[in-house]
């Protein structure tokens, strides 16, 4: 029997695993640095690493490191612990193990030292089906462990874990992978199995998985198994997957958001009649209803890469969000009825979104306020506060240019001139300028995504086909620049680009702030002016007791304290 992709594919390395680096560095550092801590808790979505990292992890503290901090594959302890028989690795999954004589067990195992390592490593799968009884008798042991035991808890509900729980173990939040992140281990995959399929079936694969890599390790094998040796097509990958055909639900949407009924049906009844998976069409349609309405509030770069939304943008711009909305509720509520292959249930949803949605209700007046309030006359507005009136709101203009949409003309030169896969590499980038210098600067969306587009715009075959591109569209004497990485939103500074033969004027540097002063506050008010007398003050002598005759006695007798009467 063979072994499935996603077992076969599992990292075996912190470098390998995808996505996670803001984790992985981290416990790559704690490891070199003998600071590993007693406890560690993993959460985040299904198939983004947690369990594999925590393999890794043990493998580290057991086995021989390389200088980058990675253990070493051909240890004893890295080949036992792959090949699951490693003694002093438990795994226990709390899902069939989650009652409070199954912790009293654990509690009395961590006591022994470990056989054949350093470390005895402790996995508690889906931490969150225990009781509340067992946590609470895990606490204790959780907090001190014997210093040769190391604990990590996985879970994809954190909000089921006790604060009690989290309070003792190291957190680390794993993040969704990116669509990026999916199709370049996709690739690699791909390459090493000898898998041919085009570059739209990863990128379905991809939107399909959900951010999850074991998802779509899944559906590749699956699709592997499916076409055998031969090219796996897009249009096999979306009867496979039940994804539909999306000329279909584009024209679908397209036909609801113009209330146009008798196209919508007619849609309907075609893909019915080739016997066309209505769930694949249903999930596709409110897919590019979600395009639209994104489109609508000028939000493309999400949809941009899937192709979904450009076809739809004009639709989008004459129906109104509340339309869309109606629509997609409509459709995401939609539920068969019937006979499985019936288009009934389809088409009463495409009714129903089409219909207009319904107006919001006016909030019921309470029986004690039915009787209007007399309001105060009001004076006529003077000349003066006439001409502050606000002037009316006028709605916001659309982007213009070929940097507005993903579907801008660059983007369709770049798909004339070099093809499909160099489009979507190049979807992953914002086109920003060009500058007075006339320079194009190339910003990567995603981190994993700048050495993807530097490896191709360094390849001088690649370059020569690109050149044309970008001067049909910018002029002849354009120049382009790529960043080294994607600008953080939280960075107070610009990434810093690849150096170009030409590179533009540097920026000019920020004036120094203005020196902060500080004033003393005016009282305004009774309460105000109590807690600034309670403020202390700068040093010296009050009138009243610089006035006072015994003060001044005082003086003129060199310091002598005298009484009261002189003497």
């Amino acid at each position: 029997m063979s072994t499935v992709f996603y077992r076969k594919w599992r990292p075996t390395r912190f470098s390998d695993v995808v996505g996670q680096e803001h984790i992985t560095d981290t416990l790559r550092r704690a490891v070199m640095s003998n600071r590993v801590a007693h406890a560690y808790l993993f959460t985040g979505p299904r198939g983004v690493g947690k369990t594999s990292t925590a393999r890794i992890l043990a493998k580290a503290i057991n086995a021989e490191l390389d200088q980058y901090g990675d253990p070493l594959p051909d240890t004893d302890a890295a080949i036992a612990i792959d090949e699951g028989r490693y003694m002093d690795l438990i795994e226990i999954d709390a899902a069939s193990n989650r009652g409070v004589g199954d912790i009293r067990d654990l509690r009395e195992r961590v006591l022994l030292r470990p056989t054949v390592g350093q470390f005895k490593v402790y996995i508690i799968d889906e931490v969150h089906m225990l009781t509340t009884e067992a946590f609470n008798a895990l606490l204790k042991t959780l907090e001190e462990p014997p210093p040769q035991v190391v604990m990590i808890l996985a879970t994809t509900d954190i909000h089921r874990v006790p604060a009690t729980i989290i309070s003792r173990c190291q957190r680390f939040d794993f993040r969704r992978l990116t669509p990026d992140d999916v199709i370049g281990r996709l690739i690699l995959i791909c390459d090493e199995e000898g898998i041919e399929c085009e570059p739209a079936v990863l990128e379905l694969v991809a939107r399909s998985a959900w951010g999850s890599l074991r998802d779509a390790e899944n559906l590749l094998e699956q699709l592997a198994v499916s076409c055998g040796t031969g090219e796996i097509t897009e249009e096999q990958a979306r009867e496979l997957l039940g994804i539909g055909d999306t000329s279909s639900a584009r024209n679908l949407a397209s036909a609801v958001l113009a209330q146009d009924t008798k196209r919508a049906l007619e849609i309907i009844e075609e893909e019915a009649g080739r016997g066309a998976e209505l769930k694949g069409l249903r999930d596709s349609t409110i897919s590019a209803l979600r395009g639209a309405l994104l489109a609508k509030h000028g939000i493309t770069t999400l949809y941009g890469q899937l192709g979904d939304a450009p076809e739809l943008e004009p639709e989008a711009m004459q129906a109104s969000s509340e339309q869309m909305l109606h629509a997609i509720t409509i459709f995401g509520h939609n539920e068969r009825f019937g006979e499985a292959s019936s288009p009934l249930s389809l088409e009463i949803s495409a009714l129903r979104a089409i219909a207009a949605p319904p107006a919001p209700q006016p909030a019921a007046t309470p029986a004690t306020a039915q009787q209007p309030r007399r309001q105060p006359a009001r004076a006529p507005a003077t000349a003066q506060q006439q001409n502050r009136q606000p002037a009316p709101h006028s709605a916001p203009r659309p982007e213009s240019g070929p940097d507005a949409t993903t579907g801008s003309p660059i983007l369709d030169e770049i798909e004339k001139a070099a093809g499909r896969p160099i489009r979507t590499a190049f979807a992953q980038a914002n086109f920003v300028g060009p500058n007075d210098d006339g320079v194009l600067i190339l910003q990567p969306k995603y981190a994993s995504a700048t050495k993807r587009l530097r490896d191709m715009w360094m390849n001088d075959e690649t370059r020569a086909k690109l050149r044309p591109a970008f001067q049909n569209v910018y002029g002849p004497n354009i120049r382009v620049q790529l960043q080294q990485s994607s600008p953080s939103p939280s960075a107070g500074s610009t990434s810093t680009p690849a150096p170009t033969t030409n590179a533009p004027t540097p920026a000019a540097p920020r004036p120094a702030p203005a020196p902060t002063q500080f004033t003393q506050p005016t009282p305004t008010s009774p309460n105000q002016s109590n807690q600034l007398a309670d403020t202390p003050q700068p040093y010296g002598i009050p009138e009243a007791i610089d006035t006072n005759p015994t003060v001044n006695r005082f003086r003129n007798v060199g310091g002598r304290i005298l009484g009261i009467d002189g003497n």
